[in-house]
């Protein structure tokens, strides 16, 4: 059963922002193994119930136990996708998940984590909105011997003071994977706009540095650079700054650290005159329908998956933790490059 979930999970993790995201905390990790991803393996994990079975082989109870989840915000389907995975992982195994959404404010996100402590849940899952800011909360949760687990972001601090685990993608990689798609495309380079989610999360700046990095710097040059703040709307508003400042025709490419704001850079190239795909590639980070569906249309080069179904593997580190087995501090989830060539548009959320 076990290996069955992590087949099915290793293929829906096809499917990031509000993107997830990443940090500096160090430790060992491990990998879920990387499978062909196709639509019997998501049927399999969105039916299958999270957690159902351990290493044991004994099913992971939750009942009358609490979860608090500690939430960046609601204001994308990336996140709401997220939320409504461990809510259902969480009741399905019998507990109770008490959810707290910050709104995309640090400050509030910290007095929220201290109001689960303040609550006494069981466990305590934060998708951290930053890398600095809730280390003196999370400090708090663990001396109250409130196991922790970050989702999809780490912080900047060591396991076992700050947090239990983490778990999350590898967003170089996924960023690396994203340059190699348009080396691939554009052979002889070009100018790229990068759009991204600012400086305070290190989803965005590992996504970018694994993409500048990779970027063979004699052919390629970034001609500029913005924040999208996250949001298709703002990175529509930029890239439409982008496209009146440098002209569409000096302009090849455009990366961005989300498929969300690929979305809005693609109506701002649209409302130009412009044709996406065609006269200015399209590159985006984190496996939605949408984006599937336009590069299945060929007006999205690329994109690359970071999952938000973190109900079951959440569960089923949870129930190692009630066991007292030993959990790794990081638990590295492996994504997959979709093109036009290996799409599947049921996969995406």
């Amino acid at each position: 059963m076990k290996k069955m979930l992590s087949v099915a999970l290793s293929a829906i993790m096809a499917a990031s922002l509000m993107a997830c995201g990443g940090g500096s905390a160090k430790g060992t990790e491990t990998k879920a193994a990387q499978t062909e991803a196709g639509s019997e393996a998501k049927e399999a994990a969105e039916t299958e119930k999270a957690g159902e079975k351990t290493d044991a082989g004994e099913a992971v109870s939750l009942e009358g136990k609490t979860v608090g989840f500690a939430q960046t915000d609601s204001m994308s389907a990336w996140r709401t996708t997220e939320t409504d995975s461990i809510k259902k992982a969480v009741e399905e195994a019998g507990g109770k998940l008490v959810v707290k959404d910050a709104g995309g404010d640090i400050a509030t996100q910290e007095s929220d984590i201290r109001d689960l402590v303040a609550a006494k849940v069981d466990y305590l899952v934060v998708a951290p909105l930053e890398n600095n800011g809730l280390q003196s909360a999370l400090e708090e949760a663990m001396e109250a011997k409130i196991p922790v687990i970050l989702v999809d972001r780490a912080i900047d601090g060591e396991a076992g003071k700050y947090f239990t685990t983490s778990i999350r993608s590898d967003f170089v990689w996924e960023g690396e994977q994203c340059a190699k798609a348009l080396e691939t495309a554009l052979p002889d380079g070009g100018n790229v706009v990068i759009i991204n989610g600012g400086y305070d999360s290190s989803t965005s700046t590992d996504r970018q540095d694994g993409f500048v990095n990779t970027l063979d710097s004699s052919k390629f040059k970034v001609v500029a650079e913005q924040d999208g703040q996250w949001l298709m709307d703002k990175a529509q508003a930029v890239m439409e700054n982008i496209l009146q400042a440098q002209g569409g025709e000096n302009i090849n490419a455009v990366y961005c650290v989300t498929d969300d704001m690929a979305q809005g850079a693609m109506k701002a190239i649209e409302a130009a005159g412009l044709t996406p795909g065609k006269d200015i590639l399209i590159l985006g980070i984190d496996g939605t329908k949408a984006a599937f569906k336009d590069i299945e249309a060929g007006r999205q080069l690329a994109s690359c998956t970071c999952s938000p179904y973190f109900g079951p593997i959440v569960v089923e580190t949870i129930g190692k933790i009630a066991k007292g087995d030993t959990v790794p501090e990081n638990i590295t989830n492996e994504d997959t490059l979709y093109t036009k060539e290996n799409v599947q548009v049921d996969l995406g959320f």
